[in-house]
């Protein structure tokens, strides 16, 4: 009955979908292949690749949204691979731009195909899991659709939030869904979280106890790797233009608003700084004309990561490139990480951190509220609320270098807990597959 009510619901807000799609294809300029996945196409090759693999294990769905979702799913699926190593692996995502992430996961060998996500309708959703006809289910972080879970389910796939988190928004919305929100937890057969706090908060929504499990985060399992060393250091350096005795400073993920405050701070640093250069990665790829207008407003020599030619120093680096932010900032003196001096929740602010990066942050973090406590407790990173205390952060950490060389060995310590939770992800998957289904 709940199943039929809420696909009854949806209906109603089928004409307004349906206009919004082709507003954001061709307004936006989203590509075609995301319209037809929208609306359950599932290509042809996706299927002939489950098919054609040498592996005959189960076909395991891994559902991301962009590209912060999809470096979660990328260890994930190293890791379903080595604890199930015949298993066929298919990962949707929602934007272009994760789906161009998600392109290299299939060229390094990490998942076997790629396609675009479908909206939550019934039909939409019984297209693309017949086409991909999974044993398992996983959605990543945030992503909740009632029928993807209960369609799924009924076919008799395993369903698992993973590295699960509850926003503060969530928090207050999720309650007032009432009984969509009860059917849709009971359709999961692991709620795998990334906190205690997230487990907590997840459990306050009534979710089945039995079910939520605390696995660690991922991205900070993912960040714990080797260190890059000096080798990657000169490397990116080279490719970006930037000598070796310059001072380099990354903003990465910035929002509207943020890059105004950053060109200021950095104006008033060169000041101080004459060799200090900016690198500038607005979160959203198709911003990149807008923010090398404010470049160019503010005063500074430009280029593009793009561009063949590279200008000296004082000039702005504007990155235009996606999925290379991460490993940029392995380049970097200092780093700010944006959708924090704004109500957007912050980024992965570790991922400079794990690079012995020193990073600073906003004050609206809520997506990585444990990330920003760990940060300032292991003196890795200092949070700040407007212009004057980003400037007075940066300078402490541009002035003192042996400062910024301990930032690594402290960030390890303290990620040391993290370690594993991919690998605990995929172990409880594969013992799921090999255990009866639990009964809603």
């Amino acid at each position: 009955m709940t199943y039929y009510l809420y696909n009854t619901l949806l209906l109603l807000l089928l004409p307004p979908v349906w206009l919004y799609t082709l507003w954001r294809r061709y307004r936006q300029g989203r590509s075609a292949a995301s319209l037809r996945g929208q609306w359950g196409h599932v290509p042809a090759t996706v299927t002939s690749k489950l098919k054609q693999t040498n592996r005959s294990g189960p076909c395991l769905w891994i559902h991301a949204v962009s590209v912060g979702e999809t470096m979660v799913a990328r260890p994930i699926a190293r890791a379903l691979r080595a604890a199930m190593p015949e298993s066929r692996i298919a990962l949707s995502v929602t934007t272009d731009t994760g789906f161009a992430t998600a392109q290299a996961a299939e060229a390094a060998g990490e998942v076997d195909t790629v396609f675009y996500y479908p909206l939550d309708f019934a039909w939409t959703m019984r297209r693309a899991l017949r086409a991909v006809q999974p044993d398992a289910f996983l959605t990543i972080e945030t992503e909740l659709w009632p029928n993807a879970l209960y369609l799924a389910r009924k076919r008799g796939a395993r369903t698992f939030l993973i590295n699960g988190r509850v926003s503060d928004n969530l928090l207050k919305t999720a309650p007032r869904l009432g009984w969509i929100w009860r059917w849709m937890m009971n359709n999961f057969d692991g709620l795998l979280m990334r906190s205690p706090f997230d487990a907590e908060r997840i459990l306050q929504l009534n979710a089945p106890s039995p079910r939520v499990i605390v696995s660690g985060d991922v991205k900070l399992d993912n960040l714990a790797a080797p260190p890059t060393g000096e080798s990657e250091w000169r490397d990116w350096r080279v490719r970006l233009g930037v000598e070796d005795a310059a001072l380099l400073w990354v903003a990465g993920s910035t929002h509207p608003g943020e890059e105004t405050i950053v060109l200021s701070a950095y104006a008033r640093l060169q000041q101080e700084f004459p060799a200090l250069r900016l690198l500038l990665a607005p979160r959203h790829i198709e911003r990149a004309d807008e923010v090398a207008e404010l470049i160019g407003a503010a005063g500074f020599t430009m280029q593009r990561r793009t561009s063949a030619s590279l200008l000296p120093v004082p000039a702005v680096l504007l990155l235009d490139t996606v999925g290379e932010l991460a490993a940029v900032y392995s380049a970097a003196d200092v780093a700010f990480v944006g959708g924090s001096l704004i109500e957007r929740g912050g980024h992965n602010l570790l991922e400079p951190v794990l690079r012995g990066v020193p990073v600073v942050f906003g004050p609206h973090v809520a997506n990585f509220r444990e990330a920003a406590a760990l940060a300032q407790s292991a003196q890795v990173g200092q949070m700040v609320a407007n212009e004057e205390e980003l400037i007075a952060a940066l300078r402490r950490w541009l002035s003192s270098a042996s400062e910024r060389g301990a930032v690594e060995s402290r960030a390890r310590t303290a990620l040391a807990e993290h370690q594993g939770a991919a690998a605990r992800v995929a172990q409880i998957v594969a013992e799921s597959l090999s255990s009866p289904p639990i009964n809603t």
